[in-house]
């Protein structure tokens, strides 16, 4: 008896489904993207004194600038935003897509071109959720992953890897200089009330808390003892102080306690 392998219809790319660009923001590094590596078809998207720069060391890699005057990695998030419109974005630091859950068979490291259709289904899953905001997990321990509860609806995206949708409500501050991710997820629950995280994958990056380049030029314990207030301020006690010290990069390391 001959068995017929299913046809498994059309790309999320094709009719009503939307594509997703996926956009590397960088800042003199230069001569350090690794993400180029981990996803097929990414685009670098660096200030435009710097292209010249990045054309020279990564070589066949589209490049998108911005204007100088876009300083910060708020502002940049948010042009990219307005420019690209339905976006996912992923720091330069990134090593692979990581499987957490452990089928049988299927290698854990993500192999780039599937890492690209991964971010595009997400993206159409959470448009079809209705949902402006996706990611993935904010974990890398399987032990994390609940296999009957894989789609969170509700919770937060790391700055690393998170995407966003057109038509919402979300903008992103310029006062805020390191942890846009937090902001971007409280007015996204302030405005919208619903999330989509794939917490099957998960984007390995490296650290980079100091480092030359990047968001390490305007990361310091200032910086974030002032974005914490500033987000107290604007969401209120949602808002607080990890209270495990043992594991914090630093005093004002923070989490978020969503009332849904």
């Amino acid at each position: 008896m001959e068995v017929k392998t299913p046809n498994p219809g059309p790309s999320p790319c094709e009719g009503k489904g939307i594509e997703v660009k996926v956009v590397i923001p960088s800042h003199k590094r230069w001569d350090r993207v690794l993400t180029t590596m981990a996803v097929d078809n990414a685009i670098l998207c660096v200030a435009e004194s710097q292209r010249e720069l990045y054309a020279k060391c990564n070589k066949g890699v589209e490049i998108v600038t911005h204007p100088d005057s876009v300083v910060g990695l708020a502002r940049k998030r948010d042009w990219i935003v307005q420019h690209f419109k339905n976006v996912m974005m992923l720091d330069d630091d990134i090593d692979h897509l990581k499987r957490i859950y452990t089928g049988k068979g299927e290698p854990m490291i993500v192999e780039p071109d599937e890492a690209y259709e991964i971010i595009q289904l997400t993206a159409n899953a959470a448009k079809a959720a209705g949902a402006y905001v996706f990611g993935f997990s904010s974990s890398p321990a399987p032990i994390s992953f609940d296999s009957f509860n894989p789609i969170k609806l509700s919770g937060y995206v790391t700055g690393c890897a998170h995407g966003v949708l057109e038509g919402s409500k979300l903008w992103y501050n310029p006062d805020i200089i390191c942890n846009e991710d937090y902001w971007i997820s409280l007015l996204n629950a302030h405005h919208h009330r619903l999330i989509w995280k794939d917490t099957r994958y998960y984007w390995s990056q490296k650290d980079t808390f100091v480092n030359r380049g990047g968001l390490a030029e305007f990361r310091n314990l200032d910086a974030e003892e002032k974005d914490f207030h500033l987000l107290r301020r604007v969401f209120g006690d949602v808002v607080e102080l990890r209270k495990s010290k043992q594991n914090a990069k630093h005093p004002f390391q923070k989490t978020l306690k969503l009332p849904f």
